[in-house]
């Protein structure tokens, strides 16, 4: 038993601080279930949250968050979790896992914790991708691992709050920039909310104060601009706007279809009209045109074309009742066709000459009648013993000058207007007060049966209308009414009244007395509502008189040559709306302030005119500048001009917008044709130097290609070649890379051109050694043998061991010569020496030997000597 206790695992010993030290040692890959048992099981809440701390399980550590009671070990397990979903554990996810988890988290924390400290970048973008959590994004904006972190999650950041504290904090310029742009584009976008819920709620008045309106000719064309206004700006307006604005169409479309109804409803009155007017004059045509002959041969007709105006004119009363008038003058026409009809058919039927007297008795005087009749009315024969009266000539027509009154009295009359031929009636009475005219009183005389025919037709179609109107006036008294409402009420019956009255007013005089005193009864509410209006007109009077008061100052104490004529112009627009809303004035009151008010008007006019007209001469004339520029062939020079010239416009004078307009458009439309110039000029510039650039580096590369060859492959009219090609080059059209490797190119070619006519004497030299004839061995080699030592002491080569001495000889003798010449070069040496050699002397191998091997030491190359 002691030896099982001995060898237990300590993760399981009875001391808690013991197996939390054992917990922590255990490798999480390998010992995954026991880390999970101890999380889980163990009792203490220090070995639970050591073996959170370690384990790779994703499942348990989130069920441990979950479930366990001890907050250490829920935080134990949380910082797992982050640290595996950064990917800063060995043996935890992988990257497409990871991702995978990441976008499926909704934990700020842990969010904030992977964008921060993982060490994948993809990571960090995803668990920014999935970071909603403003402050979490205005964190990251600052203190991101990356710049490109910080800058996605400025991105993102969409708080105005944050979005200025970053604009202040940032630690990029980038990221700074982009939040102080994002911010500027939300408080545009607010503004612009702003300025669209004003101009709903404007366009939602507007609709509501029209749905209150009566519907005038101008109601239909207001109401689709509003309509087509609001429906631009319904996508954002609230459940209960649109719910307004609804019920404000709907009772707009119904105000416009009651007018149509209205319209309809008086076309068809007023065809009605017309055609019980063309009834009338019908009638009144036919007896016009009636003769003996006609009695004779159409009665038929007549009787028919009578029933047929008839029934024209009920018709035409079915669609709108007439006036009485014309009711009377109709009735009494068509009363007159039955008479002379009915007379007719008589004297057609009737042979007795009594009877037919009798008929010619009743017969109208200005009817022609029928031929039966003719000659038979009393009067129209003398009797058989009288003497016949000499025939006499006809009397010519008396002249009067009251003809036309004349004239148009019958008019009046025949037509059944009572009112007017009263009117005239009592003219042409007046006329025989002041004068004698004998004929205007025949004329009177004649007319008198028709106007008292038509007067009884009045009295008894009027009067039961007047004891209506009586009635309807007298039920106003006890009305309550609205003042105005009641005033229009009351003045509605009065022309009413007016309509049915006649110039004799003896005749209803007690119908009016009784109509009088109702009305003044029913006006009494009104009598007060009218004295506080009175007193509102004066009230507005005497405003308008301060307005106008005020407006004089303005005019007076201005500085005119310094004024603000923006203010001006805002003084001028604001000044009539401010008079219009000081209404309501009696007119007559207000004639003179009303004067005075447009006169002071038109002197702030005339300024604003004056200071408008020198802000468009400016104008103007910085136009022909900015004209004149777009023709200069210096399209850079224009563009800083044109820089200069939008200074000094946006100094210009100010003008109101509408005239402002024409000049800014022309303007800006110069302006962008000069920077687009200069834009198109760079683009070309630019193409140029991109151009260049190509063919520099095809240059380049091509020339860096061949100098990579050895000396020995080099040819002197090739580097010439590839010199001048560089030469064609022009280093300020190139990149600064190409620059540096040009001039490069340039020094290698200049040294090589230098060094390969040395290298080609070396190789001269070379194959004078190599083709010189081969010596016996032992023939006499002394000079050969001294050139060997030299070029081998020139060479810094080894020299055999029994010719050392002869070397160090000939350096004793050499180095006074080489420490005078500045220019003293071995290899210049050594081709000497070679070249001073007979070509077709022998020499010995070993010599040849020591010679090539001692020249080949001093083989040139690139910048060597």
């Amino acid at each position: 038993m002691a030896l099982r206790n001995l060898f237990k695992p300590r993760w399981r010993h009875r001391d808690a601080a013991v197996r939390a030290d054992a917990a922590a040692a255990l490798d999480p890959s390998r010992d995954g279930d026991t880390l999970t048992a101890l999380a889980e099981h163990d009792e203490s809440p220090r070995v639970r949250a050591v073996a959170a701390g370690a384990l790779l399980d994703l499942t348990v550590l989130d069920r441990l968050i979950r479930d366990d009671g001890d907050a250490e070990v829920r935080e134990a397990a949380s910082l797992r979790i982050m640290a595996l979903l950064a990917g800063q554990v060995d043996g935890g996810p992988d990257a497409a896992t990871r991702e995978r988890l990441i976008a499926h988290t909704d934990n700020p924390r842990v969010l904030q914790h992977v964008a921060r400290h993982s060490p994948d970048p993809d990571s960090r973008r995803a668990a920014l991708a999935a970071i909603r959590d403003a402050q979490s994004l205005y964190e990251l904006a600052v203190h991101g691992q990356d710049a490109a972190l910080r800058l996605a999650a400025a991105e993102r950041l969409d708080d105005d709050a944050l979005l200025r504290q970053l604009g202040r904090d940032g630690r990029d310029k980038k990221v700074v920039r982009l939040a102080r742009e994002r911010l500027k584009d939300h408080q545009k976008a607010a503004a612009d909310r702003e300025q669209r819920e004003q101009e709903r709620d404007q366009a939602l008045s507007a609709l509501e104060q029209l749905a209150g309106r009566s519907a005038d000719p101008l109601f239909d064309a207001r109401l689709g601009q509003l309509e087509q206004r609001w429906r631009a700006l319904a996508d954002e307006a609230s459940a209960d706007q649109r719910g307004r604005a609804e019920r404000a169409l709907a009772q707009c479309h119904e105000r416009i279809e009651a007018r149509h109804r209205e319209e309809r409803a008086a076309a068809l009155n007023e065809a009605a009209v017309a055609e019980r007017q063309a009834a009338l004059d019908t009638l009144r045509t036919l007896l016009r045109d009636l003769t003996s002959d006609t009695w004779d041969h159409q009665l038929g007709e007549l009787r028919s074309a009578v029933a047929t105006q008839e029934r024209r004119w009920q018709a035409a009363a079915e669609e709108a009742p007439g006036d009485d008038d014309q009711e009377l003058a109709f009735r009494s026409q068509l009363d007159e066709w039955r008479r002379l009809i009915a007379l007719a058919e008589a004297a057609r039927e009737q042979e007795a000459p009594e009877t037919r007297r009798e008929l010619a008795d009743q017969w109208p005087a200005r009817v022609p009648p029928p031929s039966s009749l003719v000659g038979l009315a009393a009067g129209d024969k003398a009797e058989p013993d009288a003497p016949q009266p000499a025939p006499r000539r006809p009397e010519k027509t008396p002249t009067s000058r009251h003809r036309g009154l004349v004239v148009a009295l019958r008019r009046e009359l025949e037509r059944g207007n009572l009112k007017h031929a009263n009117r005239l009636w009592l003219k042409a009475e007046a006329v025989l007060a002041d004068e004698d005219d004998p004929w205007l009183a025949r004329q009177l005389e004649r007319h008198t049966e028709r106007r008292e025919e038509l007067r009884d037709w009045h009295a008894f179609a009027a009067q039961p209308k007047k004891d209506s109107l009586c009635q309807r006036m007298e039920a106003l008294v006890d009305v309550d009414m609205d003042p105005e409402e009641r005033a229009s009420a009351i003045q509605a019956l009065h022309d009413e009244w007016r309509a049915l009255m006649s110039s004799d007013q003896g005749q209803d005089q007690a119908l009016w007395d009784r109509f009088k005193a109702a009305s003044d009864r029913a006006y009494e509410p009104c009598r007060a509502h009218f004295r506080e209006l009175d007193a509102q007109r004066a009230e507005n009077l005497e405003k308008r008189r301060a307005l106008c008061a005020q407006l004089a100052d303005f005019v007076a104490g201005e500085n005119w040559d310094k004024a603000d004529w923006q203010a001006v112009w805002e003084i001028r627009r604001r000044a009539p709306r401010e008079w219009k809303s000081l209404a309501p004035v009696r007119f007559t009151d207000a004639r003179d302030v009303q004067k005075r008010f447009s006169a002071l008007l038109a002197e702030i006019d005339e300024r604003l005119d004056q200071a408008w007209q020198h802000a468009e001469q400016q104008r103007q004339g910085m136009i022909d500048e900015a004209r004149a520029l777009t023709e200069q062939d210096d399209v850079h020079g224009a563009a800083r001009q044109a820089r200069d010239l939008q200074t000094r416009w946006r100094a210009a004078a100010w003008l109101p917008p509408a005239r402002h307009r024409h000049f800014q458009k022309t303007f800006r439309g110069l302006m962008d044709a000069l920077f687009g110039a200069r834009q198109a000029a760079s683009q070309a510039r630019d193409e140029e130097r991109r151009a260049e650039q190509e063919r520099a580096s095809a240059i380049l590369a091509e020339c860096e290609q061949r100098l990579e060859r050895p000396l020995a492959e080099q040819d002197d009219g090739d580097l010439a070649e590839r010199a001048g090609a560089l030469e064609t080059l022009v280093p300020a059209a190139l990149e600064r890379g190409q620059q540096r490797r040009h001039q490069q190119l340039r020094d290698r070619l200049r040294q090589l051109r230098a060094d390969l006519p040395r290298w080609q004497r070396w190789r001269d030299a070379r194959r004078r050694l190599v083709d010189a004839p081969q010596a016996d061995t032992g023939e006499d080699a002394g000079e050969d043998s001294g050139r060997a030592v030299a070029l081998e002491a020139l060479a810094g080569v080894e020299t055999p061991e029994h010719a050392r001495q002869e070397r160090l000889a000939w350096q004793l003798e050499q180095l006074p010569r080489a420490m005078k010449s500045a220019g003293y070069a071995p290899l210049e040496e050594a081709l000497k020496l070679v070249e001073e050699r007979p070509a077709e002397a022998p020499l010995e191998a070993a010599l040849r030997q020591r010679l090539l091997a001692a020249l080949d030491a001093l083989e040139p190359g690139e910048g060597r000597a």
